[in-house]
């Protein structure tokens, strides 16, 4: 697996690098030759922040942690991509075979997942409308996100609200 190691306001310790390569290189015998993994360690105000991305063919998982030990945050982030490649394990994982319990780094058998289902559907008219006007009607609705067509690019785009803020929001962008 190929594994780059990004560090933003944080100077990571050779002995974190080596325990992030060992760990994420457990993954291997789950993934494509041509795993990737991308490890960005960042700090801010006393708070140490990790988030560990891995693509293969087919298959993109992400996990992200905030505490105030970098090193936990590592073993939680990894516990979460692990929780998700056995989740989707039968329909990601290129060898196709059944996951091996001694395998496994946090489990002590193969966990049971329910498959999602939808269980709601709905449909509205896209209405032409800024940017400000979305974030005045998705606070309206009291929803985290809301779906409007940008007046200014003729886009479908999703507002949606930024994790632990108040005020914040972010916006998807669609190209058709």
């Amino acid at each position: 697996m190929k594994i780059e190691i990004v560090e933003r306001n944080y100077k990571a310790r050779e002995k974190l690098k080596d325990l992030l390569e060992k760990k994420l290189n457990r993954f291997d015998k789950y993934l494509d030759d041509g795993a990737s993994a991308k490890v960005v360690l960042s700090a801010k105000n006393d708070r140490y922040k990790t988030e560990i991305t891995v693509s293969s063919r087919g298959m993109f998982v992400r996990s992200e942690v905030e505490t105030d030990n970098m090193y936990s945050n590592v073993d939680m982030c990894l516990a979460k991509l692990e929780r998700q490649i056995v989740k989707y394990s039968a329909k990601f994982l290129a060898k196709r075979r059944e996951i091996d319990p001694s395998l496994l780094l946090f489990y002590d058998e193969v966990p049971k997942f329910e498959p999602a289902k939808i269980t709601k559907r709905k449909s509205f008219d896209l209405v032409p409308m800024t940017e400000k006007e979305a974030v005045e009607n998705a606070e309206l609705t009291g929803n985290d996100f809301y779906v409007f067509l940008n007046e200014k690019t003729d886009n479908v785009c999703v507002l949606y609200k930024r994790r632990n803020t108040d005020s914040e929001y972010g916006i998807i962008e669609t190209n058709v």
